[in-house]
């Protein structure tokens, strides 16, 4: 710990990656594998080796995940991130459930270059992953949509900011720390699985205030965040975050990193005590909040289709894309279209879609229509809408069964399958337990394992699971097991026979996200 420590000192005293690069590149040239320092190095900026597919080749490629701040993408930054795409990440661009963006063989050598051209438009990668404060969670149209409780984004920005400014006090948390900051009326930014989240909400008397919300997360240890029975107001935001921040740094589990997470703080402690430390730090009270505010649930969390914007003559537009991967040619055409109409950016949303903004009304028809042409709906099918994936034994270590070309697959055949299906599913497919992908609160989740095929052979398969949502502190639901692995090839065969069921028997449910949370399915 200390070289690593030591390594990650060096790097903030001079706050340049390029300061250490060189010394990275003159140990990666050997073709040894990067030291435990280094790696740490490069996680503080986003970086994570490829796994080695026992293949030499492999060990000089890194995924990249780059950090926006706000969600969003102006034009410049946009140009940028598709010229990384395409001519250092061999046209491999992941969307990811967190607003960022992944770009995958990324080298060494290129990296001066990458970060060169991320800083000459404002991007970072600093605290993108790694133990310390990640990317902020928001409403991906904050700031432009006019049903809005609030415009969030000056918020989120001091907020990051802050704990930027002082990474020498947030370095080397226990874990990652996730914050949401939200006023979207969708509550699109998933404030139930949080580690500490600030969802808007309008009191009976028009004040704007904020309801606090601690403890959640998914992953193995999933749990819903608690609400911490406490209203915050938009002043006091940034100083609930960070001292929220500060306990979990001086009081998380550091002898067990299975539960190095705020959640098992909380439930260690209690939520009373929680909030009694969080009001120590702040010195002062926080109102009491007994009443939770209304929340959406899960399935009407999303901006698709054409929006007036709140500013005059421009709108925006919702769009889906194919379980979040998006080919480097793609990408640069997507700059092509904003830059072609002179629309104002992209943003992404927690759902591996994304979101383009500040279209003159005039021409945002044929935006629309030029982006559908692509391939990218921004009126999609029930199953493109919500079908999410992670990144898969293509890059990931833990992952068991590949996933992107997969779900894309899933995806085609099930709108070839079901043309006039209209029911809302959310779909979730993840390469391990860990769930990237967030299978737990899907309404159907497939999780990565081995199965046994008719030939006895051991082949990709899902563990499979039903019923998932979330719709606040209460009316949340984790998706439950049912008892059933299945082969990678019968996951289109499986959801076609969940369909046909509820048409048949719906089980006195008037929605099939609710006839899956009942069901009890026998292959």
């Amino acid at each position: 710990m200390e070289k690593e420590l030591s390594a990650l000192e060096k790097l903030k005293a001079s706050r340049n990656p390029l300061d250490v690069i060189a010394d990275i590149y003159e140990e990666a040239k050997g073709g040894e594998a990067l030291s435990k320092e280094y790696i740490g190095l490069l996680k503080w900026y986003g970086m994570y080796p490829h796994i080695d597919h026992d293949k030499a080749e492999d060990k000089k490629y890194f995924m990249k995940r780059v950090k926006l701040v706000d969600a969003c993408m102006n034009l410049e930054q946009l140009k940028v991130m598709s010229t990384i795409g395409q001519k250092y990440a061999q046209g491999l661009v992941d969307f990811t459930v967190r607003q960022n963006i992944q770009f995958h063989y990324i080298q060494i050598k290129d990296l001066p270059k990458v970060f060169e051209l991320l800083q000459s438009v404002g991007l970072t990668s600093r605290m993108a992953s790694g133990d310390g404060p990640r990317p902020i969670m928001t409403c991906p149209v904050s700031g432009i949509t006019k049903d809005e409780i609030y415009d969030t984004k000056d918020l989120v920005t001091s907020v990051d900011k802050y704990f930027d400014k002082h990474d020498d006090r947030f370095c080397n948390f226990p874990r990652k720390y996730k914050i949401g900051i939200s006023a979207c009326t969708k509550h699109c930014a998933s404030h139930e699985i949080q580690d500490v989240s600030f969802t808007a909400f309008k009191t009976s008397s028009s004040e704007i205030l904020f309801d606090l919300c601690v403890g959640g997360g998914l992953s193995k240890s999933k749990q819903i965040a608690y609400r911490a029975n406490r209203y915050v107001k938009d002043t006091q935001v940034q100083d609930v975050a960070v001292a929220c921040a500060e306990i979990f740094r001086d009081f998380g589990n550091r002898n067990n990193r299975n539960k190095a997470r705020v959640r098992h703080l909380v439930i260690e402690w209690g939520l009373d005590k929680f909030v009694d430390e969080i009001e120590k730090k702040l010195g002062y009270k926080l109102q009491e909040g007994k009443i939770a505010p209304d929340i959406q649930s899960f399935e009407n969390r999303n901006h698709f289709g054409i929006h007036k914007a709140k500013m005059q003559g421009e709108s925006y537009v919702g769009f889906a894309s194919n379980s979040g991967r998006i080919a480097g040619e793609d990408f640069t055409q997507m700059y092509n279209i904003v830059e072609k109409y002179k629309a104002k950016g992209l943003s992404l949303t927690a759902t591996q879609n994304f979101v383009v903004y500040g279209i003159k009304d005039e021409v945002v028809q044929d935006l629309a229509n030029e982006f559908d042409d692509l391939g990218y709906p921004y009126n999609p099918s029930v199953f493109r809408a919500r079908l999410q994936s992670c990144t898969g034994k293509e890059f990931c270590k833990f992952a068991i069964t590949e996933t992107k070309k997969f779900s894309k697959q899933v995806l085609l055949q099930l709108e070839e399958t079901f043309p006039n299906f209209k029911e809302n599913v959310t779909i979730a497919i993840s390469g391990c337990g860990n769930g990237c992908s967030h299978p737990q609160i899907a309404d159907i989740g497939f999780v990565g394992v081995k199965v046994k095929n008719a030939e006895n052979k051991r082949v990709e398969g899902y563990d499979v699971l039903l019923g998932g949502n979330l719709q606040g502190d209460i009316k949340s639901r984790f998706s439950r097991q049912i008892g059933l692995k299945i082969e990678a090839s019968k996951v289109v065969n499986f959801i076609s026979k969940l369909i046909y069921n509820y048409e048949v028997d719906n089980l006195g449910q008037s929605k099939f996200k609710d006839y899956l949370a009942k069901v009890d399915f026998q292959e």
